[in-house]
């Protein structure tokens, strides 16, 4: 891909995705912001730039790790929960 193509793209993949960011409706916002990690998968994975796809393995092995065996939320006993656990 042309290195104007890939400028063209993130531009535009920037302005979805502010523009999904500001978006008083939700639903078209959502869509927007997906619309721009669409993009944004296209340049990295069609467009083989390599600067790009570095940032985003070191972004990728920057993120928390899972923890095994840890639950999301503890809860206490005495609680008046509404949640059934199943």
């Amino acid at each position: 891909m042309p290195f104007w193509a890939t400028l063209a793209l993130l531009t535009l993949m920037l302005t979805l995705w502010v523009s999904g960011r500001s978006n008083p409706d939700d639903v078209i916002g959502l869509l927007e912001q997906m619309l721009a990690i669409a993009l944004g998968l296209v340049v990295l994975f069609i467009g083989r730039s390599l600067p790009l796809e570095l940032l985003a393995l070191v972004f990728a092995l920057r993120l928390p790790a899972a923890r095994r065996n840890h639950p999301v939320m503890e809860r206490r006993q005495g609680s008046k929960d509404v949640l059934m656990p199943f």
